[in-house]
């Protein structure tokens, strides 16, 4: 239905804003219904909102059009330090991935995720070393200088480029 809600439409910037955190570590086994409320929140809803609104996106701007989806430090593969959110982690590394791969069926948008940073939220916790307001100042200029350089890119909240594998 969004897609027809937003038919014809010309999006400069979209955000994708989804994350649910299952508690727990490798020691424990996650439970079917935490995996399942992680995977539907953070990857499924995701996939199913690229083909509904990536056309839009790629029509806006020549092909400038920005579709951000806000990950996670914590998706990153290398240099993991513990197994703490493991869950979430997993979740997060396949948005990236879902990410990266839908790309290039769009070629005439600019698709990354984008870790926020660790921020002083509910999730996030009053030790963390970002305020809210750090954090969007911070991702809202990276977002500005978005290029077709940043194509499927994971980005932390700076402009930073995560490692990949």
């Amino acid at each position: 239905g969004l897609a027809w809600l937003l038919d014809g439409e010309e999006i400069d910037l979209a955000l994708y804003v989804a994350g649910v955190f299952p508690q727990g570590d490798a020691l424990t086994p996650p439970t079917r219904e935490a995996f399942d409320q992680a995977m539907r929140t953070n990857v499924l809803g995701a996939m199913q909102a690229i083909p509904q609104v990536t056309p839009m996106v790629e029509a806006a701007r020549g092909g400038r059009g920005c579709f951000v989806f806000i990950s996670s430090a914590m998706a990153q593969i290398d240099g993991v330090e513990n197994s703490h959110g493991w869950v979430y982690r997993a979740s997060k590394a396949a948005l990236n991935m879902a990410v990266a791969s839908a790309q290039h069926d769009y070629p005439g948008a600019i698709l990354v995720a984008m870790s926020p940073g660790w921020v002083q939220t509910d999730m996030g916790g009053a030790g963390a070393p970002l305020t809210v307001a750090q954090s969007v100042a911070s991702m809202r200029q990276t977002i500005s200088g978005l290029g077709p350089q940043h194509k499927g890119a994971f980005l932390d909240h700076d402009g930073t480029r995560f490692a990949t594998w």
